[in-house]
């Protein structure tokens, strides 16, 4: 079995030499074992034990000459490791990197995305054809061999550099989260954790008192109190995502739903909120908008079997002033549905 040194030194090539002094770190952690009832390591934890029993079925049942009938839709409930994965490329590691801790974050995110991607070709080849599962017994075992070393390495390096940095607040703060993502492959109400409830209802508490619901935004067609806007953003039934000017993640009304946005993100420099592939990318396009070398860029895409449209827009003021990057996403479906009537 690996240990957490062993698993430590592979990692030590990804680190950068900043960072390698950090590794010990984790092994100063917390029990993983004595968090309290609520706590969203203890869910994180609870997913890779349910995912890790049916992973485990799976493996027996891959190797039997005929599949059960069961096998293809217990091959389709893996897919539930995208909610579990996203609690840790949207919450989890961008919070560590602002302690610095990248190295693990950025192997970790680039394994999921061959997890996902993989799950992908699988589940979309077996509803097509059924039948295919028996040509694929070897990229199934491989898959699967991979979804397991993956929840090792969270147990064994992720959770344990996550308990040693973040405070109390962040803990409440990724709690509330979590919650908003969902969970993945267990069932029942989740666990409550007591004292982020309370936390949670003390922040709505001051964000009432302080917010100045009659003040007035003031637009060249009118104006409109802080209230009035804030209900009509929650119509508009699109996501909407704003990066400042110093690229950092300032804004988003998340009524569209499409990708999650987890309010812990909001603080958070924008390259810190992609997989480290997608970073290069968000780089060119946020230099371009700088430049004004182009304004605007649309990407149309198919997203868990619906049709979205993400489009990017360069924001300037009067003067031409860069002031950020605004970002929509909208969900097609209904959209299309009208036309095709």
């Amino acid at each position: 079995m690996t240990t957490k040194d062993e698993l430590l030194q592979s990692y030590h090539e990804n680190l950068r030499p900043s960072e390698a002094t950090r590794r010990a770190a984790a092994m100063s952690a917390p029990d993983l074992e004595n968090l309290p009832e609520g706590h969203p390591i203890r869910g994180l934890r609870a997913e890779n034990e349910a995912m890790n029993t049916l992973i485990e079925r799976l493996l027996e049942e891959n190797e039997f000459h005929e599949p059960p009938a069961s096998f293809l839709p217990a091959i389709l409930r893996l897919n539930g490791v995208r909610t579990h994965y996203a609690k840790k490329e949207e919450i989890l590691m961008p919070m560590l990197y602002r302690y610095g801790v990248t190295g693990p974050s950025d192997v970790m995110w680039r394994e999921d995305d061959e997890i996902k991607k993989e799950l992908g070709v699988l589940t979309q080849t077996f509803k097509e054809e059924p039948d295919n599962i028996l040509l694929y017994r070897g990229r199934i075992r491989g898959l699967l061999q991979h979804m397991q070393a993956m929840t090792k390495k969270e147990d064994l390096i992720l959770f344990p550099l996550c308990l040693r940095y973040f405070n109390d607040d962040e803990w409440y703060a990724v709690y509330e989260d979590a919650i908003t993502i969902g969970t993945a492959f267990l069932t029942g109400e989740p666990e409550v954790w007591e004292q982020a409830e309370a936390w949670k209802a003390g922040q709505a508490e001051r964000l009432r008192i302080s917010e100045i619901e009659e003040g007035k935004v003031r637009f060249e067609g009118g104006a409109l109190t802080v209230r009035e806007l804030r209900a009509i953003l929650k119509l508009v039934g699109v996501d909407i995502t704003f990066i400042d000017t110093d690229d950092m993640l300032r804004f988003f009304e998340n009524e569209g739903r499409v990708f999650a946005r987890p309010k812990s993100a909001l603080g958070n420099a924008v390259y810190d909120c992609h997989p480290p592939q997608v970073v290069p990318a968000v780089r060119q396009l946020i230099a371009d908008f700088r430049a004004k070398k182009r304004d605007h860029m649309t990407v149309w895409r198919m997203i868990a079997g619906k049709p979205v449209s993400v489009r990017y827009h360069a924001v300037y003021d009067r003067d031409g002033k860069y002031l950020g990057t605004v970002e929509f996403v909208q969900d097609c479906t209904d959209i299309l549905a009208h036309f095709k009537k």
